[in-house]
């Protein structure tokens, strides 16, 4: 497994200078202490090696893939890449050909239907309408321009990459910049859950990317999800409509949309939101107050945790903002007789929390077993 790196769109349509950007901005990261990759898409036809050269007549002999090393580094050339349904080389497939452990970001360039946090550049002597109003994704603007007042994204000076910096790593230091595709990250959790037969088995998954988040439900019976499964809202925007005589699967999934939208609303420090459906969470929450953990990992982590009790009828009304507000003030909280609800700086941390939470309950309740 590879760390994640946190990852930065620069987008624009063509000749508007994303490179010319690029190239001044990265001194400007550097001084800041940034190890930086860049990931480029291009258009043209991949023409790396030179006729003549071993390296490419072992390539013209068939070799799918042929790595260049000399003195002063090395590189890799993929002639059959693999490629997803629209014949285009997936964003996550390219970020794991980099070595993670030695960057602290990665900016691409170019890709600009990826859903990830991304900065546009834009000059007004390139003659075109911005990006923005259309791609919630953006979340800031270097340009030469003046934004209207209502504008959402931030403005950055186009022509002062120093403050284009130190928006970076503020960003990058309040954790608001995405460790890696969201949709791959739901996915691939949610597999692993359900192959690895660990809990939690039902409920819902959900991560953030700027002010767009996505969510996937779990399920313990059925196939494997996939993208089609994940759901895409905006955290800031119109309420769900009610689920009305839809049936009961589209009102719990319109009720935890509007949970977790909620939660990244009320706490910008969660990246990732898990509620999960475990059994011995669900029947601390009965006892109708605070769960005490008796385990010492328990206590140590996750404290005194909040135990909201709501009659079904009240839940689709009532417990987005209930929730919300207890995950101010600590990461994790019980929906008595449903689960759990956990936020963390990634999905990684949400899934411990819950983890742990449901380890804590079967000790708390095996323990009052033994004392009858």
């Amino acid at each position: 497994m590879q760390r994640c790196v946190p990852v930065l769109g620069f987008v624009a349509p063509s000749g508007s200078g994303k490179t010319t950007l690029l190239c001044k901005l990265m001194p400007q990261l550097r001084q800041r202490g940034l190890r930086v990759g860049c990931l480029k898409r291009s258009h043209h036809p991949l023409v790396l090696d030179q006729p003549g050269k071993d390296s490419h007549a072992l390539a013209t002999a068939g070799a799918e893939q042929v790595l260049l090393a000399a003195a002063g580094g090395w590189g890799l050339m993929d002639y059959a890449p693999r490629v997803g349904p629209d014949g285009q080389m997936p964003l996550a497939s390219l970020i794991e050909r980099f070595d993670t452990e030695r960057l602290d970001l990665l900016l691409i360039e170019g890709f600009r239907q990826e859903h990830c946090p991304k900065i546009e550049v834009h000059r007004i002597a390139a003659g075109k309408p911005p990006l923005y109003p259309d791609d919630p994704d953006i979340i800031a603007v270097a340009t030469d321009a003046r934004l209207p007042p209502d504008a959402a994204p931030v403005r950055l000076p186009i022509e002062d990459p120093g403050a284009i910096a130190d928006f970076i790593l503020a960003r990058l230091e309040g954790g608001g910049l995405a460790t890696a595709e969201p949709r791959e990250e739901l996915l691939g959790r949610a597999r692993g859950l359900r192959r690895a037969g660990i809990e939690p088995r039902a409920g819902w998954l959900s991560v953030r990317g700027g002010e767009r988040c996505w969510l996937l439900r779990l399920a313990l019976a059925g196939d494997d999800p996939g993208p089609a499964d994940i759901m895409a809202c905006e955290i800031a925007g119109p309420e769900a409509a009610d689920g009305g005589n839809d049936g009961a699967d589209i009102r719990i999934a319109q009720t935890e949309v509007l949970i977790h939208r909620q939660i990244y609303a009320a706490e910008p420090r969660a990246r990732a939101i898990v509620g999960a459906r475990m059994p011995y969470t669900a029947a601390v929450g009965f006892q109708g107050r605070s769960f005490e953990p008796l385990d010492p990992d328990g206590l140590a982590l996750l404290g005194s945790v909040p135990v909201l009790s709501l009659a079904p009828d009240e839940i689709a009304h009532k417990a987005p903002a209930a929730i919300a507000e207890w995950l101010v003030d600590q990461p994790v909280c019980i929906l008595a007789g449903q689960g759990a609800y956990a936020w963390g700086a990634d999905l990684a941390e949400a899934l411990e929390r819950v983890a742990l939470l449901e380890r804590s309950a079967q000790v708390f309740s095996l323990g009052r077993q033994t004392a009858v």
